[in-house]
């Protein structure tokens, strides 16, 4: 039988930020679920998840920041370990 790796999620709160970090969440981690609600955006992957900055600056075109990433982020699951380039989530 097949072990289940645990999953690690993000809850972001709905708006122009967090569809790019959805877009690009799902396009660098191909085993993550992307589900879209009225009010926020989750995402959901086995074992862990990164946030490139740079790479959610690039798809809205603007400079960005780990604190505007911060200011979306409305709850996770996992460990999460934030740098100046980046946010992980990990499988506890």
């Amino acid at each position: 039988m097949k072990e289940l790796q645990p999953k690690v999620a993000l809850r972001l709160m709905a708006g122009q930020e967090a569809n790019a970090v959805a877009t690009v969440l799902a396009a660098s981690h191909p085993s993550a679920t992307v589900e879209y609600y009225p009010a926020y955006i989750s995402v959901e992957a086995p074992g862990q998840l990164r946030v490139q900055i740079s790479q959610i600056g690039e798809a809205l075109g603007s400079d960005y920041d780990v604190t505007r990433f911060l200011v979306i982020l409305s709850s996770y699951v996992g460990t999460i370990n934030v740098y100046d380039d980046s946010v992980v989530l990990t499988a506890a």
